[in-house]
């Protein structure tokens, strides 16, 4: 009697937790989709709405530092809250831009829930009864939702890896193009139309398209290029793009202030390359010590039967 009872809170337990996940798993799939795209983020961005003369003018007439201390507090707000990523923007760092590609995105939202539960509820059936089979339900849901979007987060790490092995170079096409009597902006569009020619483009070069396509479409040069480095999520690149936009804008001394780029990009790219190298040795202890014990044990053992034998 008290294993029936036990079976029947399982399986009543089971039964809520595979509704209440179904249910998730329903509103996440149907909910509206109001993330902002990369051309909103841009609008925004340059429409400002007056804010700004606004903001100046009150801390102008602020003799008592009032306006001052709640535009601090705001501020350490916002930097305390981090702001969580729009589906959108992960695709845009995962380098899915086409329509084609979102479309298999959601596909695969949609299908790996639907393959994963029924294997996970047939095998933890078959293994563990029909009770803890429901359990195994709401386990292959919550794997078939979360399936795409870790294969989504692997895919921005190895793109952001490959940013940081591309990025010195296209640095440095651009600062031998102005060294050559090119402005930033035809440097750019040199660079890119050398690698339709060439079917070579890499991550960096299709950014510097994205952003050229937004100059086309009427975005200022350096609202374009600051655009897409901060939808990269990239932080080298995007102080790279910027520091291009600023160069484009101000002037000077071009070739030397892309030169000092180059070499500062070069240097990011062997400190990042040194850490791994560190994380690989702190990787490589743990085997390393089960080879070493698996050696002590055989010289142990190899001690301990000519002991015995000659006991």
């Amino acid at each position: 009697m008290g294993d029936t009872s036990i079976r029947a809170i399982l399986g009543g337990v089971a039964l809520v937790l595979a509704f209440g996940t179904a249910a998730l798993f329903i509103f996440y799939l149907i909910r509206s989709r109001r993330q902002p795209n990369i051309r909103n983020m841009m609008d925004s961005y340059q429409r400002g709405d007056g804010s700004n003369a606004e903001l100046r003018n009150r801390l102008m007439n602020d003799r008592s530092g009032e306006v001052y201390e709640q535009i601090k507090a705001q501020t350490k707000r916002k930097e305390v809250k981090k702001r969580e990523l729009t589906i959108e923007e992960r695709l845009f760092q995962a380098g899915m831009f086409t329509d084609r590609d979102r479309a298999e995105f959601n596909r695969w939202r949609v299908l790996c829930p639907i393959i994963i539960a029924p294997i996970a509820t047939a095998v933890i059936w078959a293994f563990s009864g029909a009770e803890m089979g429901l359990i195994g339900l709401v386990l292959g849901l919550g794997l078939g939702y979360q399936a795409p979007f870790t294969s989504l987060d692997r895919r921005i790490k190895r793109r952001h890896e490959d940013i940081m092995f591309y990025l010195p170079l296209v640095i440095e096409q651009i600062s031998i193009g102005v060294s050559s009597s090119l402005d930033v902006g035809p440097c750019i569009q040199r660079v890119i139309t050398m690698a339709d020619e060439r079917d070579s483009h890499n991550v960096v070069t299709e950014l510097l398209r994205h952003a050229q396509n937004y100059i086309k479409s009427g975005v200022g040069f350096e609202d374009a290029m600051i655009e897409t480095g901060k939808a990269t999520g990239h932080t080298e690149l995007k102080h790279a793009f910027m520091y291009l936009a600023q160069v484009a804008k101000h002037g000077g001394e071009i070739t030397r202030q892309l030169q000092e780029l180059a070499d500062s990009v070069s240097s990011q790219r062997q400190t990042h390359i040194e850490g791994k190298i560190k994380k690989l040795e702190v990787i490589a202890t743990g085997p390393v010590s089960l080879v070493f014990l698996g050696f002590l044990l055989m010289l142990l053992t190899g001690f301990g039967i000519q002991l015995k034998s000659a006991i």
